[in-house]
């Protein structure tokens, strides 16, 4: 076993002590964190190795496969980075809201049948930043009850009878002669108190459908698709939803085909055939799981009955941005009680995720300054790639420094991971550092400058808002390459 000791970043006093059997994943350690801490599942971490082999590293280490040309690796494990007592790896909370120093103390000799980790040690609540005792009995429960869900749910099958069928009734509804795709509604599962923000596609008279978006996870989708004049060309590749689709039967893939079929069903027509797709940021669209297949079957089944309430007069109401008429589904499976649901935007925050040693700023400044005029982007490569950790196909992320003008590229990496605010800031830095000047300007998206702001005051870099023309014909360039070329 693996003792670690992971910690707060923001309130010191707050850790756990962790033991972690040998050659557990990274994507394990993920989901432990969030059980040991108590936070929101639909949260996930980047990893920074920053001290490997007893020594500090030079720069942070992002987490990669053991080959960074090559994403279709095995999957990382803890013990092949975290080697040496004191090893040391930074997570950081995909929303930007947590970091964790997550450091190696020792290899405990556990019985060989020691496969679940186990929290041995802590102190405070990070909901609050009081020092308040913890419970170790409950944590380990929580631990042990998510390896058994995880296995069960593993072995069940998705009832996609019942959810083709309830499409199929809907489809007969035709909702979008009902409801525009911006007459959003949400629907609330009273009993688990769960909500989720349906659009019906289909008013254009083009796509035909549903998209179904998770409060949390999925909400900023929504938000662009609504509010948002010019969606970015990545915008699906960061898009998190459920889709219902009906489309023609040559649109169906082969699998999609296949499982119509063995349902005993077929159909007939023009947007007739069902599809659904379960899309999740920065990886392939897949057919849903489980729990998927679960939620459609509740959403499908109450966008029936709402559609029905349309029909029958409900009117949609006049509302400003960010609100949405709910339907309360009661716990005795009544759909009844209509309130309006107000959804506060925060602006995001972001502040520099690089430890940037003085010596480091001034070794930088101490770089003659030029006239050089750069574009720096992030952004999803249009080939997927698999991942062994990971059922789905990842579309990695290319990070790209070009010369304005020129567009020669000057510097690109390729990491196997989503679009964050951590991996922006620490490619430029990196980037930056491999120049031997200054540049005058850097040109960024819209979407990365309030991510790079912060970093950029620190080591004293003007960023300018941009449309990247050269980013763009270069990514337009790289569409007609061979895949053999990224892999060298």
């Amino acid at each position: 076993m693996i003792q670690l000791h992971i910690e707060s970043k923001k309130k010191p006093e707050i850790y756990r002590k962790l033991l972690l059997p040998k050659n557990s994943s990274f994507s394990m350690l993920d989901e432990i964190i969030l059980l040991i801490f108590d936070l929101d599942v639909s949260d996930y971490f980047d990893f920074e190795i920053v001290k490997k082999d007893g020594r500090v590293s030079k720069k942070k280490i992002c987490f990669l496969p053991k080959n960074d040309t090559d994403l279709d690796t095995d999957e990382e494990l803890v013990d092949e980075w975290l080697r040496k007592s004191g090893d040391e790896a930074i997570a950081h909370v995909i929303d930007n809201s947590e970091s964790f120093t997550i450091r190696l103390e020792s290899y405990e000799e556990l019985p060989s049948n020691s496969e679940t980790p186990l929290c041995i040690a802590g102190a405070g609540n990070i909901h609050t930043g009081k020092m308040d005792n913890i419970d170790l009995e409950e944590i380990n429960e929580l631990i042990r009850e998510d390896e058994e869900a995880n296995s069960f749910l593993e072995s069940l099958e998705p009832d996609y009878l019942t959810l083709l069928e309830l499409t199929n009734e809907l489809k007969k509804l035709k909702p979008w002669q009902y409801l525009k795709d911006d007459e959003v509604v949400a629907i609330h599962f009273e009993d688990v108190d769960y909500k989720v923000l349906v659009s019906v596609m289909g008013a254009g008279g083009e796509e035909f459908g549903l998209m179904i978006f998770d409060m949390e996870l999925g909400y900023n989708s929504l938000a662009k698709i609504l509010y948002e004049k010019n969606l970015s060309s990545d915008f699906y590749f960061g898009l998190n939803a459920l889709t219902v689709n009906f489309v023609d039967r040559e649109e169906l893939d082969t699998a999609d085909y296949l499982l119509i079929k063995d349902c005993g069903l077929s159909y007939r027509g023009k947007k007739n055939w069902i599809q659904f797709r379960s899309y999740l940021e920065g990886t392939h669209s897949e057919r849903p799981n489980y729990l998927e297949v679960e939620l459609l079957i509740d959403v499908i089944s109450r966008m029936i009955n709402i559609t029905e309430a349309r029909k029958a007069g409900w009117e949609y109401p006049q509302l400003a941005e960010h609100q949405y008429p709910t339907f309360k589904v009661q716990m005795d499976g009544e759909l009844q009680e209509i309130y309006i649901l107000q959804i506060n935007m925060a602006k995001p925050t972001y502040e520099c995720y690089e430890e940037i040693s003085m010596f480091e700023k001034a070794k930088y400044k101490k770089k003659p300054k030029s006239a050089l005029q750069l574009e720096y982007d992030l952004f999803y490569m249009p080939f997927g790639v698999e991942m062994e950790e990971t059922d789905r196909t990842v579309y990695p992320i290319a990070g790209m420094l070009i010369e304005r003008g020129s567009n020669l590229v000057i510097e690109h990496e390729m990491f196997p991971m989503p679009k964050t605010p951590p991996i922006a800031q620490g490619m430029l830095w990196a980037f930056l550092q491999g120049l031997e000047v200054r540049p005058s300007k850097i040109f960024v998206s819209k979407e990365l400058r309030p991510m790079l702001q912060p970093l950029a005051k620190i080591i004293g870099v003007e960023l300018v808002e941009s449309e990247l023309p050269g980013i763009r014909d270069v990514r337009e360039f790289m569409k007609t390459m061979p895949m053999d070329l990224f892999e060298e």
